[in-house]
């Protein structure tokens, strides 16, 4: 009886987990609409970076939750690395206009990639698509540009502030993380890989009000576009 009992439970985690794996590997499947999806994908964030290097391990996609501050490396059915993030200052809402201090959600793309970024590294989000493009034109403004996955500033002043802050929201729309993280995150994405950020669902009261001695950072993000 202990032997079917055992049976039957270990066919129903393959059946969760090769689920799952088909989710992810469904360019129209989203993870925000649900992302407890993510929570019942495989977990090897502990091992290392090589490994799964010399494994050939290829990210299909990069999750991003506001409600969670985390961002998830996946593939296939298993998830190789999350990480807390900072967001714009201003979290809570779609960007749609330059200053906004927003983060963009929705589904996007690794355009390009920066190993010499002010942000020590960086990953280049295909922000603003043709969509985001006519709504700010239509508004009569500019829907900024420049966000990126990036790391802390190579400026000394700049990052001095940043490490104080962090995971505190402190960019200015873009997703960062420590430097430690944006070295393996560059190091495991290509170019091309989907990039889907989900919307804030739950009420955020602002870092003002969480900790109202937190110092301010304003921070350029490099490139010809601002944010």
């Amino acid at each position: 009886m202990k032997k079917t009992l055992l049976v039957l439970l270990a066919l129903s985690s393959l059946s969760t987990h090769a689920q799952a794996a088909s989710k992810a590997a469904d360019k129209n499947y989203r993870f925000c609409n649900d992302i407890t999806q993510v929570d019942k994908l495989l977990d090897r964030s502990n091992q290392t970076v090589q490994r799964l290097k010399d494994e050939g391990v290829k990210i299909e996609r990069i999750v991003v939750s506001k409600d969670r501050k985390e961002l998830y490396l996946i593939s296939g059915e298993v998830v190789l690395r999350y990480y807390p993030v900072a967001f714009g200052g201003n979290p809570v809402g779609h960007k749609q206009f330059e200053g906004d201090n927003k983060t963009p959600e929705g589904v996007y793309f690794v355009d390009y990639k920066n190993p010499q970024s002010q942000y020590l590294k960086s990953l280049h989000i295909s922000y603003p698509n043709k969509k985001d493009l006519e709504f700010a034109k239509a508004q009569g403004k500019s829907a900024g540009g420049d966000i990126m996955i990036h790391g802390f500033p190579t400026d000394k002043r700049k990052r001095y502030w940043v490490e104080m802050a962090h995971p505190a929201n402190w960019t200015q729309g873009c997703v960062a993380v420590t430097d430690q993280e944006i070295e393996e995150i560059y190091s495991l994405v290509k170019e091309n890989t989907l990039v889907e950020i989900c919307k804030m669902t739950v009420e955020d009261k602002g870092d003002d009000e969480k900790n109202p001695e937190e110092p301010k950072t304003v921070i350029s993000i490099p490139g010809k576009r601002t944010n």
